[in-house]
């Protein structure tokens, strides 16, 4: 005899298949979630350094580059500042050489630095001379131009030694051939009010030689 079942004898079957269901269903959502939990994890932990790790490289990049131009522009700016000390380097010194050796007589230059060195040592000059050495017809390639110059000063004896010491260290090459110190008169000293010693200086002062084209 077969026995009939009602709802009510199936109804707690029904709950248990519904709760496996649900429970089931939980699962799913739980292992989805997990995944991607794992996933973000897995983006944080590994991901993300090398992300930040090529944005700092681009960046290092960028500031490298930027480094490099300013670099570029203070090694140009260096050079040019080189090259201009250079050329006034070599402009002073053919001033200096020029000064010192001139390639011509420069007979005003000559009679500042004996004029200029006078009023320095608290002295007067009375007379200033230039003795021009005639060209000789024949120069010798070594041979040296020169000119003399004669002056006569008055003043104190420790003015004069002042005087000698300013035109013996001047730039323009001077070479003193002859001193000489006397006494002067009284009444000479006493109209001038400059000094009672008189001063008589002989110098040669040198220049560059010039040579003709079947010298060189």
């Amino acid at each position: 005899m077969i026995e009939k079942t009602t709802w009510f004898q199936l109804q707690p079957l029904y709950k248990h298949l519904r709760q496996q269901a649900e429970n089931k269903k939980s699962y799913k959502y739980i292992e989805i979630g997990a995944t991607f939990f794992l996933i973000a994890l897995f983006l944080f932990t590994a991901i993300a350094p090398t992300a930040k790790a090529i944005s700092n490289l681009v960046g290092e990049i960028k500031s490298k580059q930027i480094l490099e131009k300013k670099l570029k522009a203070k090694i140009n700016s260096i050079i040019l500042a080189q090259n201009n000390y250079s050329s006034m380097q070599e402009e002073s010194i053919y001033k200096v050489l020029e000064a010192s050796f001139p390639s011509r007589p420069r007979y005003y230059q000559s009679a500042l630095v004996f004029s200029s060195n006078a009023k320095d040592s608290n002295t007067s000059i009375d007379q200033l001379t230039f003795d021009v050495i005639k060209k000789d017809p024949q120069p010798q390639v070594n041979q040296k131009k020169t000119f003399s110059v004669s002056t006569s000063n008055k003043g104190e004896y420790l003015s004069f030694l002042s005087l000698i010491d300013k035109i013996t260290n001047s730039r323009r090459l001077v070479d003193i051939e002859t001193i000489q110190l006397s006494q002067a008169d009284e009444k000479e000293a006493s109209s001038s009010g400059t000094g009672s010693v008189n001063l008589n200086l002989s110098t040669n002062l040198f220049y560059l030689p010039t040579f003709s084209n079947e010298q060189k």
